[in-house]
């Protein structure tokens, strides 16, 4: 099974060629317009569902699946976390929970104001019942990294959903596959102002164990490829199903 994600920057409509010939199965994509609006018709492989939310029908939050895979909304989705979204993907007896992740800035310079990644970690708590102990993906832009907090702090969001969700037995798929630690990234997936020189890593995919132990590829894209379509590269994960 192939899983892509990528922040788009707001022009799926002429990018999506690029990611179609992979063969993905499920395609998480922040920042694209309403998937409703777009023909897919170009490849013959194309989506088999469909899901995309948003305010804004030219930038919201899309998920795409292939090969047969369905997608269903958790009946516990909360509108207050509304890019933080719970799905049901599932293919005759297979079914994965898939929180696709694209944080906000909600709230700002307000009481209660909500940063990226408080959101995210406010959200984990509400959808607790939905992160399951296997089969569950949690993936996307999560516009954080280690290095943006004192990591000796306990009001360190990013060390904080790291760490609880590694009691769940779900850990992220890059640092596990490439062996690095949290905040010393290698492979950059997004480029402030598109500049090369100034990268950080702040998309991830995280995997309960049962999937981490059948994986078996991730590939982050490189600047040289893709900067001219966004600010961001893609993360591609492989897992033997």
């Amino acid at each position: 099974m192939k899983i892509i994600t990528w922040n788009c920057k707001m022009k799926f409509r002429k990018e999506y060629s690029l990611i179609f010939p992979e063969n993905p199965d499920i395609i998480v994509i922040q920042e694209c317009e309403d998937l409703k609006t777009i023909n897919f018709d170009l490849f013959s492989n194309t989506p088999s569902d469909i899901y995309w939310i948003g305010d804004n029908p030219k930038k919201g939050l899309g998920v795409i699946t292939f090969n047969e895979f369905k997608i269903s909304l958790c009946e516990d989705y909360d509108d207050s976390y509304k890019y933080i979204l719970p799905l049901s993907v599932s293919r005759k007896h297979i079914s994965y929970n898939l929180i696709s992740v694209w944080t906000q800035m909600v709230g700002k310079k307000t009481k209660n104001h909500k940063n990226y990644i408080r959101q995210l970690k406010m959200s984990l708590n509400h959808y607790e019942s939905f992160i399951k102990a296997d089969n569950t993906l949690i993936l996307g832009d999560f516009n954080s990294n280690l290095i943006w907090g004192n990591p000796h702090r306990i009001d360190n969001d990013h060390k904080y959903i790291v760490e609880e969700l590694k009691k769940k037995g779900i850990e992220s798929s890059y640092h596990y596959y490439f062996k690095e630690e949290q905040g010393s990234e290698t492979r950059p997936t997004f480029f402030f102002h598109h500049k090369q020189e100034k990268p950080f890593h702040i998309d991830f995919c995280f995997l309960s164990k049962n999937l981490l132990d059948r994986l078996t590829q991730v590939e982050v894209g490189k600047y040289e490829d893709w900067i001219r379509f966004s600010d961001h590269v893609p993360i591609t994960i492989e897992i033997n199903d």
